[in-house]
């Protein structure tokens, strides 16, 4: 049975309550905790996973880890803190919300990106991005010399600058991925068939394919900060960063 992703319908969900569905032993030798519904967010997507814990009334939970199988089945890995969970007991999910907000943050930011991208109408594709605190950047299909490197940056930046003050809040919307074009620029060939298909508009009219987490509005990012443009065989990669999270 596959599991009922709570964070796809509200922006800032961090806690849930839930059944236990099974436990399994690893090949690490950690607990793998799957469950009837979930708060927390598998990695995917260019963005990592939730930590945090999972109480019953008889045992703890420590979250370290959260994968998304191809049948739609999410697996919380990590260690007991006491106790142990019996099937089909009742807990409660919290996320570490502060790794969350990062998380949330950079993968919004990734996406403002691609928006001020999309709006130099260079005619680049979106092909891979990462959110990480180390490492953010999207890469495009697309050539750019190293003269024009330079001022699609400084472009970039000032359309990020002007969006990202936005607080209007985003907008959710699910629907069949054959219907997306009709509100997304871009929409992948490869969108996963094992969770429900999402699209979140930002700035009031720019949809984006995705199941990850994002800010309610886009304001709440902060401050965005192209760091670099850069072309190699065919791929133009944009660098970034937010202020305050390294």
């Amino acid at each position: 049975m596959a599991t009922e992703l709570i964070y796809l319908e509200d922006f800032g969900v961090v806690e849930c309550t839930g059944n236990i569905i099974g436990t399994a032993v690893t090949e690490d030798g950690r607990v793998d905790i799957t469950l009837d519904k979930t708060c927390f967010y598998p990695r995917g997507g260019g963005q990592d996973w939730d930590m945090g814990a999972i109480d019953g009334e008889h045992a703890a939970f420590r979250v370290e880890e959260v994968r998304l199988d191809e049948y739609g089945v999410v697996h919380h890995i990590g260690q007991y803190v006491s106790g142990i969970f019996d099937p089909g007991a009742k807990v409660s999910c919290v996320v570490d919300n502060e790794r969350r907000s990062i998380n949330t943050r950079l993968h919004s930011a990734g996406h403002v990106v691609d928006l001020a991208v999309d709006r130099l109408g260079l005619g680049w594709k979106p092909v891979r991005g990462a959110h990480y605190p180390h490492m953010s950047f999207v890469e495009y299909e697309g050539e750019a010399t190293p003269e024009q490197c330079e001022t699609i940056r400084q472009e970039v930046q000032a359309i990020v600058d002007e969006v990202v003050m936005d607080t209007r809040e985003n907008q959710i919307r699910f629907m069949p991925v054959h219907e997306m074009h009709t509100i997304c620029r871009h929409v992948p060939d490869n969108i996963p068939a094992n969770k429900p298909a999402r699209v979140v508009i930002y700035n009031n009219n720019y949809g984006i394919p995705c199941g990850g987490t994002h800010v309610k509005r886009l304001n709440e990012i902060g401050r965005i900060i192209v760091t670099k443009v850069k072309y190699k065989k065919g791929i133009t990669k944009v660098s970034y960063s937010v202020e305050g999270i390294s």
